[in-house]
């Protein structure tokens, strides 16, 4: 079956390019990003740098056998350095550096690097962020409190929106990864941000769980889950009052749009060290293992524009309108 092309440009916002411990210094990476060909590159001063990866000289593309030369990259093909904000640093045999040279800029994104992921700005009509990304407790250093850091990368074969409408269809949760119970699901919004709290029951056992991680001796509770958003790319999950302690669930989802119709997500999730030894690992691999559960239905289904919607279907409407300012019309030619 072909993929589907969703009825959506490119989203704008911060969308994360690479995790921060994937791109040392030196490295170079050959990315799609936005449906543009990309080159992330750490300069040796340890600056994490992304440009549009083709060289404005004769077309090679920096990102495949390009390398780092100090604070800037070099061209496969004839050796050209390219500065991190797009301008042309050196031409190796060039007498006399060409006026075009000169006047000649490489797109450079607007990059961040914080909660362990390296996040580019991007916009349809190339216009500068209009928000931060924010810090996300127990993901910067602050790790008196919390256990290991586990990381999970997903392609997706769907596009950003398809995906987050997920937060707050409330009713898919039974069917599709057998919830003991229906969340009521409440949804705030404010801006480019969105929070979603819903009281739900868990269960360690149930069947996301793998084998291994189960806690079969346990029963089911009921936890407070909150999701924090911050457009289309960036989600910070927690779940508090966790048993037998009272311990706590983080976790960062750093989403990236690829293409029309592909995504790629980067989990990175820890619980505090009161629970890592008894309840954590179960509720990690159970979230972990969750989205491979969605991932079919998303492999398969169509986006529908105008849903009929019944009461307990969750916030989808309010949802919608709160995405919709992420995309801007794109500019006829």
């Amino acid at each position: 079956m072909p993929k589907q092309e969703f009825p959506f440009p490119m989203p704008n916002g911060w969308f994360c390019i690479t995790r921060s411990h994937e791109l040392k210094v030196g490295d170079v990476q050959s990315l799609k990003f936005c449906e543009k060909e990309v080159v992330a590159f750490r300069t040796e001063s340890g600056t994490p740098t992304v440009l549009d990866a083709f060289c404005p000289h004769l077309g090679a593309h920096l990102g495949e056998g390009g390398c780092v030369k100090g604070e800037t990259i070099e061209c496969p093909f004839h050796a050209w350095r390219w500065n991190a904000d797009g301008t042309c640093a050196e031409i190796p045999y060039a007498k006399n550096f060409p006026p075009k040279a000169k006047e000649t800029k490489i797109f450079n994104y607007p990059v961040v690097e914080v909660n362990g992921f390296i996040w580019a700005w991007h916009h349809l009509h190339k216009e500068e962020p209009t928000w931060e990304v924010p810090e996300i407790e127990g993901f910067n250093g602050d790790d008196e409190k919390w256990g290991k850091v586990y990381h999970y990368d997903y392609n997706i074969n769907t596009v950003l929106q398809e995906i987050a409408e997920n937060d707050v269809d409330q009713a898919h949760f039974p069917k599709v990864h057998g919830s003991p119970s229906l969340p009521e699901t409440e949804a705030i919004t404010e801006g480019i941000y969105k929070k979603t709290i819903a009281e739900t029951l868990m269960d360690p056992s149930n069947d996301s769980v793998s084998e291994e991680h189960k806690v079969k001796d346990h029963g089911m509770f009921t936890t407070t889950f909150t999701r924090e958003s911050w457009g289309l790319g960036t989600v910070g999950l927690k779940m508090i009052n966790l048993p037998p302690s009272g311990g706590e669930f983080i976790m960062v989802n750093a989403s990236c749009p690829v293409d029309n119709s592909n995504s790629i997500l980067r989990w990175s999730m820890r619980v505090s060290k009161d629970i890592e030894d008894e309840l954590g690992m179960a509720i990690i691999d159970g979230i972990a293992n969750g989205v491979l559960d969605d991932m079919p239905i998303w492999d398969n289904k169509s986006y529908v524009a105008d849903p009929i919607l019944c009461d307990g279907d969750g916030p989808i409407n309010k949802f919608r309108k709160w995405v919709s300012q992420f995309y801007s019309e794109p500019i006829q030619n």
